[in-house]
């Protein structure tokens, strides 16, 4: 084994594709099937380095396939006001907009918010939208209490065997053969990152660094 870190990226990278959220990939392509066909909001929620973003491109890649979506999907900033305002559902295909970062409308005033909150509404009779937040109260209480309808998606962590299989696939990367072996980590060390880290990647992904560093400096 090198020297170099293999978990110095807390972001998931194509080395960790074993990583595949299965059942979240199912559930969550079956609930955006049915609002493309009806219209309506979705609010992803999950907390930060949970795998939102990696859910989102499994999801991109798998309607991709479709020929009869049309996907958008742009970050919150102040200005997507105006982006919203000029997107159009055509004719015979279904659109999805999806907006990333929903937590920085907090960016703009009361009455610039109810704008966007207004006009996503709106839009969402003849579309679908997900909105993509990391708060625990945030645009969903919003709805709740507007009596805006939505549906809610709540992003978990990865499950044991998915964080086992995560962590050896970027020891993979480092190694002249691959193997199913945790090595240099013990199995007791792995329990204690995985309950630390309560399945969240980036979290396990942080521990993982700190421990391997000390791991290789102890035998240099």
């Amino acid at each position: 084994m090198v020297d170099y870190n293999p978990f110095i990226s807390i972001t998931y990278s194509k080395n960790d594709t074993i990583v595949n959220r299965v059942d979240d990939k199912v559930e969550l392509m079956l609930l955006v099937n049915e609002t493309l066909d009806h219209g309506g909001v979705i609010i992803l929620k999950g907390s930060p380095g949970i795998g939102k973003s990696t859910v989102i491109g499994i999801l991109e890649r798998e309607l991709s396939k479709a020929k009869d979506i049309d996907l958008i999907k742009e970050d919150f900033t102040p200005i997507v006001y105006n982006k919203l305002r000029n997107i159009q559902d055509k004719p015979g295909r279904r659109l999805l907009v999806i907006l990333d970062d929903f937590n920085n409308i907090d960016m703009l005033d009361k009455l610039g918010q109810q704008k966007v909150i207004d006009l996503i509404y709106n839009m969402s009779q003849n579309m679908a939208i997900m909105l993509i937040e990391n708060r625990d109260e945030g645009v969903e209480t919003v709805f709740k209490k507007q009596g805006k309808i939505f549906n809610k998606y709540q992003l978990d962590g990865l499950k044991k065997e998915e964080m086992k299989q995560l962590i050896i696939s970027r020891l993979n990367t480092v190694r002249k053969n691959k193997s199913d072996s945790l090595e240099p980590f013990t199995q007791a060390e792995f329990e204690k990152i995985y309950k630390k880290s309560e399945g969240n990647s980036r979290i396990a992904l942080l521990i993982c660094s700190a421990l391997y560093d000390k791991k290789i400096n102890s035998i240099i």
